[in-house]
Order: structure tokens, then sequence, then C-alpha cells
């Protein structure tokens, strides 16, 4: 499917605010796609792609009517099943899509681990990837250089850090994600279910590393099917439906509904 080409109200990123601390801020978000099936083999399908479809079958809202806040020091949990928006979700927070509607506001730097290993080259070594990763971000050759042996032993790949990335198993491409993007002290860190890598030991430093951001005033978006690990560590979560939110609130609370409803319709 391809984001939708229907006439909407520009959206707007706005502009950092620097002085009012680290913060993510969505007001009215949605994003739109049209539906690329059948019908796109069809006279009348191309045209309406081309046009914009008023066929209401045709278009699909991922997300809609998203109002959300997060301050410096929080970490929020995002759930829901399946398709309920919460990998867009993210996408939006980190820039990588622009909303069909509603307006974007971010401040502070973002470090996305939004799929496992999506920011690693598998054609270079570990080593060439945090370089690369520590370009990106402006960091010196001097500061990588006195923070890889702390990410080498994390990651703990050993000799393999100097291997191409396209040698590791998944579970060490995340372990390196993690490790990076970690070590360079995001202000606001997203995590799409890259916490489930790695043996019960790493997933324990995992979150002690996580825990640390947090006390350090960095912001952490967590999205994950494991109850547990939502309900361990994060303060607030955000159940999506549908593209909606459902409820927004504690933990314990929005956790307990979310069980209810998927009972209910298992």
């Amino acid at each position: 499917m391809t984001k939708s080409s229907i006439t909407q109200p520009r959206p707007q990123r706005l502009a950092p605010e620097t002085e009012a601390g680290r913060r993510i801020a969505l007001t009215g978000v949605g994003v739109e796609y049209l539906l690329l099936g059948q019908d796109q083999r069809t006279l009348k399908g191309r045209v309406l792609n081309l046009f914009g479809s008023e066929d209401p079958a045709a278009r699909f809202w991922a997300l809609r009517n998203i109002s959300v806040r997060i301050g410096r020091g929080e970490i929020v949990g995002v759930i829901g099943k399946n398709g309920s928006g919460k990998s867009t979700l993210l996408r939006v927070m980190a820039g990588v899509i622009e909303p069909t509607e509603g307006t974007v506001s971010v401040v502070g730097r973002v470090n996305p681990l939004l799929e496992l290993g999506a920011a690693i080259n598998p054609e270079l070594t570990g080593r060439e990837n945090t370089y690369l990763y520590g370009a990106i971000l402006k960091k010196s050759r001097q500061e990588m250089d006195e923070l890889i042996p702390r990410i080498v032993e994390f990651a703990e790949l050993g000799p393999f850090f100097d291997v191409p990335v396209k040698c590791y198993s998944s579970g060490m491409q995340g372990r390196l994600a993690f490790a990076i993007s970690t070590q360079i002290r995001p202000e606001i860190l997203l995590v799409d279910e890259v916490l489930a890598v790695g043996d019960e030991q790493f997933q324990k430093k995992s979150f002690f590393r996580i825990q640390k951001l947090i006390e350090s005033g960095s912001i952490v978006v967590l999205v994950s099917h494991n109850s547990e690990v939502i309900r361990r560590f994060c303060n607030r979560v955000i159940y999506l439906s549908q593209g909606q939110i459902v409820e927004d609130g504690k933990t314990t609370s929005v956790l307990a509904r979310y069980q209810q409803d998927s009972a209910r319709n298992a």
C-alpha cells in the first residue's frame, strides 16, 4: 500500500522549542494510506490511485485522531494487536513518516530502533557500522574510539565485531544495534520489539541500560507484545486498536483492559 495522495490540510512538524525540554507532542495526528490491490490492474483502479479515490474501501487510516504528549524521563509502552498502528506511531515520532493530518513536535535527539538491525549495513563490519552511526550523529572519531570498547563489551560480539554483519545472526544484529544506540546517550529512544533479542542475561542488561537512560532524563517509547516487559518498565501505557487510542494511562489499568479485550475477542 502507498500513502494517499488525497488533498488534506498540510501536516506540520513544529520547530523545536529547546527551552521546553525534551518532549514528544502529537496533536490530531492521522496517517492515511491508499490500498493498492487487484483494483490496481483495472483502468478504474489506476485512475483512482492517481487522483485519489472517493471509495472508502480503497482508503485506510493507519492512525487517526492521535493526540499524545510525552515528557522528560517518561518510559511509555505502546501495546495493541498486530496492525493496530504501533509501529506507524513510532515512525511518526521518529520523523520517518510524515502524517497526513495533525501536528508533530519532537524536542531532543532521537535514536530510533524501529526494526531489528534496520540501521545496520550488512556489508560492513560491526566496527564500521559503529563508526558510521556515530558519524550520522555527528560524533567525532575520538569520541567513537572511546565508546567502542563499551559497545563491544555490551553487545557480547567478541571477535565478530570485525566480521561483516551479513554473517551475524538476527540476535547478534539486534544486540549490536541496541548497544550502539544506547551507548551514544539518546535523549529520545524509540524501541520496537528489539528487547526480544538475546538471552535472559542480555535482556536484563538491556533493561538496566534503559533504566539508566530514564534516570538521566531520556524519554523512552517501547513497543512490545510482552506484557511483563511493559509491566516491569513502563510507568504509562498507550493502548491502540485500529489506529486509534483506546486508553492512555497507568500501566496496571491499561494492561488490565487490554488483556480483558483480548480474552473477549479470542
